[in-house]
């Protein structure tokens, strides 16, 4: 290492945010930066000559099995064994750091070898920044979702109270009208959580798909049949072409996307519009089908469209007020588009938003080559 090296290097590994642990091959702790060391709220030169298991569990799973005894520490040499990618560092994995007062976190961090005169050492990077930014997204998560909890169970708890305590003094239309609202907003409920427990499934990668050949025309006409009663006051346009290749899909999901996507454009357009959708093929490599829909609502601001496929992301206008929604709907659709090997985006104006989704063609070629039909999670 030149002297200049030497030089950039400890700088980086003073002054990096993330926390530095370096190692020797009997697990001793050779030295840290000031970020491990912050972490653990202890001083480096406590840290150094210790065994590096006092400070973190390596063979974190980030859950504990009761039907199985807790692993035996993990050495970093037998952590890397056959994980080492060709520039010497593994993927980044989760560990335990065991911090002051007794507090276990888990955190993401990678492991590197080294060598030098002293032998082989093995480095840690703990990513601080980087759990720091899960921890905060995690936490404004469940912020925005106690919240939007909380709208409708006050809704329930309210009316319900009102016909507990003076159910024999309100007339029986009154009643029915309360009882609706309870209906309503517990409906309001299962829709919230079905939208998190499907969040929940593509963010951990948990979602079962059954890939085959689908015809989109057909999977159009049930979405519509389906949405008919909310669109009694819209008129929808289907064009599709004769002959279109069949798409290279999973049933179930790709319903969900057309689903969200006409829904959506119903709810957000004034009554007596047309809600268009229309289909075509798209002949290159590799092969797709691209589908689109189109409503005559309002428009999406040029400011807001970035932030469109966010989760609990809802433009603020007077229309989005009214109309109730998780703000969880194109998010799901976008994971689902993505897991299908396609793509979405979206093109607004006043007067008009189009949704444009491409997903892979059932060409011969696949079909042959994967049978009928395959599972993936």
């Amino acid at each position: 290492m030149t002297t200049n090296t030497g030089h950039i290097f400890e700088t980086l590994f003073e002054h990096s945010a993330d926390g530095i642990v370096i190692s020797d091959e009997a697990g001793l702790v050779v030295r840290c930066n000031p970020a491990f060391a912050k972490l653990l709220t202890k001083k480096a030169e406590d840290i150094a000559g210790r065994s590096l298991h006092e400070f973190l569990d390596l063979s974190c799973h980030g859950e504990n099995d009761s039907n199985n005894p807790a692993p035996q520490p993990m050495s970093i040499a037998k952590m890397l064994e056959g994980g080492e990618s060709k520039n010497g560092n593994s993927d980044s994995k989760n560990i335990v750091v065991f911090c002051a007062n007794g507090l276990d976190l888990i955190m993401p961090a990678s492991h590197f070898t080294t060598e030098n005169s002293a032998g082989k050492q093995f480095v840690t990077m703990v990513y601080i920044v980087q759990a720091q930014s899960v921890q905060q997204a995690q936490t404004e998560f469940v912020s925005t979702v106690s919240h939007e909890l909380r709208t409708p169970l006050t809704s329930i708890k309210g009316f319900a109270d009102t016909i507990l305590r003076a159910g024999d003094r309100i007339d029986a239309a009154s009643q029915r009208r309360y009882i609706g609202i309870i209906k309503d907003q517990a409906d309001r409920l299962t829709r919230l959580v079905e939208d998190l427990l499907a969040v929940s499934r593509l963010e951990s990668r948990r979602m079962q798909l059954t890939i085959r050949a689908i015809n989109l025309e057909e999977a159009v006409q049930r979405v519509v049949q389906n949405l008919s009663e909310k669109a009694k006051r819209h008129q929808i346009a289907v064009k599709i072409p004769p002959g279109l290749p069949q798409v290279w899909a999973d049933a179930d999901r790709l319903e969900q996307i057309l689903t969200n996507l006409i829904d959506n454009a119903i709810k957000y357009s004034p009554a007596e519009t047309t809600v268009t959708i229309c289909a075509r093929a798209i002949h290159q490599e590799p092969e797709m089908v691209e589908f689109s829909v189109t409503d005559q609502g309002g428009g999406i601001s040029a400011d807001y469209l970035p932030q469109i496929f966010n989760k609990f992301s809802r433009q603020d206008n007077p229309l989005t007020r009214q109309t109730e929604g998780t703000g969880l709907g194109l998010y799901i659709t976008k994971s689902l588009v993505i897991a299908l090997d396609g793509n979405i985006n979206v093109t607004s104006e006043p007067g008009s938003t189009t949704f444009t989704v491409q997903v892979p063609s059932a060409t011969l070629e696949q079909q042959a080559a994967r049978g009928r039909g395959y599972t993936v999670c």
